[in-house]
């Protein structure tokens, strides 16, 4: 089952993710703009939410969820192209960015292998690797969500994940990190914290497909205790929102709470208050955030993100009399968007044309 406007949602996140690596003036307006949380957040949740329900689509001719398998091996694929492509580009052509790949640069061997386990991530090329490490969590772990959707013990498994993510609050990366060699970059998310994003989009898929079920049997009680809470919701999103861009007179939380590597608890309360917003605005009014433009771009988010990678390094390694000044920093973006677009629009036909 297909949601047209998750696919929507998706390719916004997209576009504003693209737009705030490329730096200001645009980011200064797009960046963190709801409250303490930014597009990655619910880039990792929808897709723990979207494969949750692929997971519940699939399972009776794969309840083994080999798919998530296989699909993890395509992004690695991915991944891996971009790296390469990029560190050689960055070698000959682009000398600008070339500190990103030191760690290849000085250890190639090693530094190729720990690259290829997804240890060493350079800037901007962390994300995919996370993505990767979830599905084949995911490939194990979403036959017992399609269990637990029929059993009704989804908060259960829900539980690890809290619990690994409550130890990234108190540095356990660092620990994990402390038995690799020092000079690799092990990127700017720690997977114990973004995990949790990504597992919990899953639990709720879950619950949203168990409480769909209870409301067909003509018992919504679930259903209803979130539509009590919808009103609270909305306020408690009001006040994050004023208090992250100082429009009170409160000091900002301490930066462990809204801290974006290990997804503090301020944050990610924060970023689960917006997405039940979105839940509640989807499920009410199933085509207003449905645009065709960004629908096709999450068809094809993998494409998309990858090639927005490259763009990014691309404006990094330009002149500062381009990079940091108008008009360039404002129409090389808005262009780099359109190009995203056409990308995905020829992704998407090639894939009908196949099936």
């Amino acid at each position: 089952m297909r949601i047209r406007a998750l696919d929507s949602i998706r390719g916004l996140l997209l576009l504003q993710m693209t737009l705030d690596h490329f730096g200001r003036p645009i980011s200064h307006y797009l960046y963190q703009c709801f409250g303490f949380f930014s597009a990655a957040e619910g880039f990792f949740f929808l897709s723990g939410f979207v494969g949750m329900l692929a997971a519940q689509s699939k399972g009776v001719k794969d309840p083994g969820q080999s798919w998530m398998r296989w699909r993890a091996f395509k992004t690695w694929r991915y991944h891996m192209a971009t790296l390469i492509a990029l560190a050689l580009a960055a070698y000959f052509l682009m000398p600008a960015v070339s500190h990103f790949f030191d760690p290849l640069y000085r250890h190639p061997a090693l530094g190729s292998l720990w690259s290829a386990l997804l240890v060493n991530t350079p800037e901007w090329l962390d994300v995919l690797p996370l993505y990767v490490i979830f599905l084949l969590l995911g490939s194990f772990v979403f036959p017992h969500f399609v269990k637990a959707v029929r059993k009704r013990n989804i908060f259960l498994l829900w539980l690890p994940s809290l619990a690994v993510w409550i130890a990234g609050q108190f540095g356990a990366r660092d620990l994990l990190n402390s038995v690799f060699p020092a000079w690799l970059h092990h990127g700017d998310f720690d997977p114990l914290g973004w995990q949790f994003v990504y597992f919990t989009g899953a639990s709720v898929s879950a619950w949203w497909s168990r409480a769909r079920a209870d409301e067909r049997a003509g018992n919504p009680t679930a259903v209803g205790v979130v539509k009590k809470l919808t009103p609270a919701v909305f306020a408690a999103l009001a006040m994050c929102f004023v208090w992250s861009h100082q429009f009170i007179a409160i000091e900002l939380p301490r930066a462990s709470l809204v801290d974006k590597i290990s997804v503090g608890p301020l944050r990610f309360a924060n970023f689960f208050l917006f997405m039940m917003a979105i839940c509640w605005v989807v499920r009410k009014w199933p085509s207003l955030l449905d645009f065709r433009v960004t629908n096709v771009m999450g068809r094809a988010s993998l494409d998309v993100y990858t090639a927005h990678i490259i763009f990014i390094y691309i404006w990094m390694s330009t002149p500062n009399s381009i990079r940091y000044h108008a008009p360039w920093n404002v129409i090389v973006p808005i262009v780099a968007c359109v190009l995203l677009w056409a990308l995905a629009c020829l992704r998407t036909r090639k894939t009908a044309k196949n099936k």
